[in-house]
């Protein structure tokens, strides 16, 4: 198993701490981690390069760097602690250069295969704002499912944490590496269903258009579908 970790800052804190508690349960996994801003400074300039031709950031190195590895894995990690009620700035900045790939764009069919999870805490029960922004980026990528780890810690630092608190973390954490374990269910409800609307509004645009040519030349307007094994 791969697995592709973004850190949403570059502080090894209670964030980094609970990744490491569900990667703890994976020893056989390969791991790849990356961590903002340093791996991916650029913020996106609204070029409109990604949504006009390929589904990649042209002026980001860092960006084009984890995409790779992002498109190689088989899990993609996200955390992020949460600053001002959202998730961490440099969070929304690398999120930002791939706005191209959504689902209502061009999708990568390698998205569809893959396990998402994404891990927020706050100092209180506000971290669901930050799950719930990185998971928008999963479930519009096409991750075939994702799953959410959010607490409400009270504390910036680990060594503080409660006994009982960090036994919670790790109970959680344990059930989490336990469903990736299993390897890639078939895709959510949800992830087919954003994958049909996306589909028909395609259907119903302007087929010249870039993002219509893409669903097009991937057989997805017709029968084909990306969480299908393509037949050779």
């Amino acid at each position: 198993m791969r697995i592709c970790v973004v850190y949403g800052t570059e502080r090894r804190g209670c964030t980094w701490h609970i990744a490491q508690e569900v990667l703890s349960h994976i020893p056989e996994a390969e791991v790849t981690e990356f961590f903002l801003p340093r791996d991916c400074p650029d913020s996106c300039i609204s070029c409109f390069r990604c949504f006009n031709e390929e589904n990649r950031c042209y002026q980001s190195e860092g960006a084009g760097k984890i995409l790779k590895v992002m498109l190689a894995a088989d899990v993609i990690l996200l955390t992020s602690p949460v600053y001002a009620l959202h998730l961490s700035g440099q969070m929304k900045t690398f999120l930002d250069h791939y706005c191209g790939m959504w689902m209502v764009h061009k999708p990568n069919r390698e998205m569809f295969h893959k396990q998402g999870v994404v891990i927020a805490t706050a100092a209180g029960p506000v971290y669901r704002a930050a799950l719930r922004e990185m998971g928008d980026s999963l479930n519009f990528w096409g991750v075939a499912r994702a799953y959410k780890l959010g607490f409400a810690l009270m504390e910036i630092s680990w060594d503080r944490l409660s006994p009982r608190l960090k036994r919670k973390i790790a109970r959680r954490a344990e059930r989490t590496a336990a469903k990736l374990r299993r390897g890639v269910p078939a895709p959510s409800l949800k992830t087919k269903l954003l994958f049909h609307a996306a589909r028909l509004l395609q259907k119903l645009g302007p087929q010249d258009a870039p993002d219509a040519v893409w669903w097009r030349e991937h057989g997805w307007l017709g029968r084909k579908r990306p969480w299908k094994k393509e037949v050779v």
